[in-house]
């Protein structure tokens, strides 16, 4: 049984630790706000794009285009999304095991990571990471998402991969979330299921100037606001994984703290009866001389 003096300084080193996780906690709440505004404001503007571009893959008729050809090679490029820091529950290794086994199967892959968590983790794993884009999970912006999304159109347009994908944690409710895998390049019907869109038209698009120049100029910008978008959405996730993380260890520390009280309750009581019980011994031994 440890003595008070004991008891008293795990109390002190808890209740210390638990002034920081208390305050992860709520800088972790503000920072996931603040990001899900930024994630709403943008989703507007991805569902118009989504929309725009469901439209023309139903009249596109007999249109060619380096963004809408399938090709037989299977050389993909992986943008995977973690944190820089952990703390965070299981936010991490759920991406990240994830991505892993999503890649299994792929002979000719390339890897693209934003945050620390994940580069350290394919070099552990033995992956060689061809592009880690610094300074972007933890402060997501559009200028990110631009740069991003330059590298990999460049790279697909000069025929150096096949296909794009992106795997992001996605923040189904405000309490649910999960990792999702999302192929950017080629773009193909079947990846605007959940998309409604408006007209009946049934006949084929004529393009001015072009076919070729509108999906130039369209399709960069969806594929910009896709990138911008899972970037913020993860960022939010990974704030709502921290905060439910730190708000369990701030549950704990409360735990151990009133449990050590109790110890230390008692260390005291046994201390006073042990006191109490050499005054006695020690009257009786005086009384006893007398």
């Amino acid at each position: 049984m440890l003595n008070m003096t004991e008891i008293k300084g795990r109390i002190n080193s808890i209740e210390q630790t638990r002034k920081i996780t208390k305050a992860m906690q709520l800088i972790s709440t503000v920072k996931m706000r603040k990001a899900m505004q930024k994630h709403d404001q943008n989703a507007t503007y991805i569902d118009l794009l989504r929309g725009i571009i469901k439209d023309i893959l139903l009249h596109r008729g007999d249109i060619a285009h380096p963004f809408l050809e399938i090709r037989k090679g299977n050389r993909t490029a992986f943008l995977v999304i973690a944190g820089d820091k952990g703390l965070a529950g299981p936010y991490n290794s759920n991406i990240l095991n994830m991505a892993l086994e999503h890649m299994r199967n792929v002979d000719e892959k390339y890897i693209f990571t934003v945050g620390h968590m994940a580069t350290s983790f394919f070099n552990r794993k033995n992956h060689m990471v061809d592009v880690e884009f610094l300074h972007t999970a933890q402060n997501p912006g559009l200028h990110h998402a631009r740069q991003i999304a330059e590298v990999l159109i460049d790279l697909y347009t000069q025929n150096h991969i096949d296909k794009i994908e992106i795997l992001f944690t996605d923040m189904i409710t405000s309490v649910t979330q999960e990792p999702k895998a999302f192929t950017l390049l080629p773009l193909e019907l079947e990846y605007f299921a959940d998309v409604d869109v408006e007209t009946t038209f049934t006949g084929t698009y004529e393009y001015d100037p072009s076919a070729e120049t509108v999906f130039d100029i369209l399709v960069p910008q969806y594929i910009i606001g896709i990138i911008f978008s899972s970037l913020v959405e993860s960022y939010a996730c990974e704030q709502f994984s921290r905060m439910q993380a730190m708000d369990s260890a701030t549950e704990n520390a409360d735990k151990m703290v009133s449990n050590l009280r109790k110890e230390y309750s008692r260390a005291r009581q046994a201390s006073v009866t042990n006191e109490m019980i050499e005054v006695a011994n020690a009257t009786n031994a005086v009384v006893g001389n007398l």
